[in-house]
């Protein structure tokens, strides 16, 4: 038998962490009831931003001696408040209605921003694109290389001094014409991003941009020069054709110039190549399928309306294509940077007399030597070419420069670069090469036979 001494009590220590999780189960309970009735837990703890009353609120047990205030008394009410219900309708409305005297005050997100929630126009098919500008808008009609739906013509374009001409050419092609006011004009922005119509917006099919395998050869008598299409669908047939034949102005002494554009990211300098590749002169415009800038309306607007005569093309897979077009026949030209005092600039050549008179601000050199070509190098005059054109940081990828028959870079205007502008923007790298490798080649003077 056990003595009663023997018997203790047991004490049992719970540990504090426990203790403070059950305290926070409490607390999160409190939080959900809270959320339940419609006020916060900070709404509900503070009574609305006012010092708490100890004798009211406790930690523990509320005191029961007064009456619990809701947090509906402010309102006079005593039912928690009506959940806030949105209307379908308020998504497409704006604070302030828009006016055109006010359309001066937004900035370009802030308009960017507002033309979110505006309608879209309707699309006849759901390839449609929407083509904005004068500028581009014209050259689409003068083009005439897409399938041209519906024409929209806002208030404002009506007083533009091209107007009427630009309404007689799209009657002439069967175009449905809209003249719309200012209600549909936040439609006309989306459509254009946010950025500037000028009132005109066209809606087309997509720009043609055929697949190409290969370059093939050239005729300098017809002014033509054929291209090897890759496979399409027949949806893509409908919108790229099935041309493989070009003519280009040859102008009875030179071969087809064609720009291969790579790496380049940027839809505004993509369409800025092609707009100086047009007025320059250059024949065709070939990109990439990867890494490369789409040709969007971004580009497109960038063109001014280049994109629209310019034949463009993309390639699949660019070694091959590239590979291909030199075994028929063209030379490549990869663009390429000269780092500067390793040839005099053109102030140091300016000063010779001699070399003045035949100066050029590009220099040609070997791919694999690096042996410069004469001054006088003019490369479309004896073959179809190829001139390459990579991003500004990067360059070049080493798999196209190694299929590179020749180099071409812009002669420096300073002898040292004192602050690190080695190169230039590629837009303005394009315009200055192509406008030198288009130049026709002066009479070379005859040769004395006399000894």
């Amino acid at each position: 038998m056990l003595q009663s001494s023997s018997l203790r009590p047991t004490i049992f220590r719970i540990p504090r962490f426990v203790c403070l999780r059950a305290r926070g189960n409490n607390r999160n309970k409190s939080i959900t009831a809270a959320i339940e009735r419609g006020r916060s837990s900070s709404d509900r703890d503070t009574d609305r931003g006012r010092s708490r009353n100890r004798e009211t609120f406790a930690w523990g047990a509320r005191a029961h001696s007064k009456p619990v205030r809701t947090g509906f008394a402010r309102s006079g009410r005593d039912e928690p408040p009506k959940p806030y219900k949105t209307s379908p309708d308020s998504l497409l409305t704006y604070e302030s209605a828009y006016t055109k005297d006010n359309d001066q005050f937004y900035s370009g997100r802030d308009r960017e921003r507002r033309t979110l929630r505006a309608e879209s126009l309707p699309y006849t098919t759901a390839a449609s694109e929407f083509i904005y500008g004068y500028s581009s808008v014209l050259a689409a009609l003068k083009a005439n290389r897409r399938k041209l739906y519906k024409l929209y013509i806002h208030t404002r374009g009506s007083f533009h001094a091209g107007n009427d001409a630009l309404i007689k050419r799209a009657r002439s092609l069967g175009i449905q014409i809209e003249e719309v006011g200012d209600e549909t004009l936040q439609s006309l922005d989306k459509a254009s991003s946010g950025r500037p119509h000028n009132g005109f917006v066209l809606e087309a099919s997509p720009l043609p941009v055929p697949p190409l395998t290969s370059l093939l050869s050239s005729r300098i008598t017809s002014g033509r020069f054929e291209v090897a299409l890759g496979s399409q669908s027949k949806e893509d047939i409908m919108v790229n054709g099935n041309q493989t034949e070009y003519m280009y102005k040859s102008a009875g002494w030179r071969h087809p110039l064609v720009l291969y554009v790579d790496g380049v990211l940027d839809e505004g300098n993509l369409g800025a190549i092609a707009r100086s590749a047009y007025f320059l002169g250059a024949d065709a415009i070939v990109t990439p399928t990867r890494s490369s800038a789409p040709w969007s309306h971004i580009a497109l607007k960038a063109s001014a309306g280049a994109a629209e005569a310019l034949p463009i093309f993309k390639a699949n897979h660019s070694t091959d294509f590239l590979g291909q077009s030199a075994r028929a026949g063209w030379r490549i030209y990869a663009s390429d940077a000269i780092p500067p005092g390793e040839l005099p600039s053109l102030q140091a050549t300016s000063s010779n007399a001699p070399q003045a008179a035949s100066h050029s601000s590009v220099i040609y050199t070997q791919a694999r030597s690096a042996k410069r070509l004469p001054v006088e190098h003019c490369p479309v005059e004896s073959y179809p070419t190829i001139l390459m054109m990579g991003a500004e940081g990067a360059g070049l990828r080493s798999s196209l420069l190694n299929l590179a028959h020749f180099k071409v870079g812009i002669r420096h205007g300073r002898d040292v670069d004192e602050i690190g502008v080695d190169s230039l923007n590629v837009s303005v790298a394009a315009s200055l090469l192509c406008y030198e490798m288009l130049q026709k080649p002066k009479p070379r003077p005859p040769m004395n036979l006399l000894f």
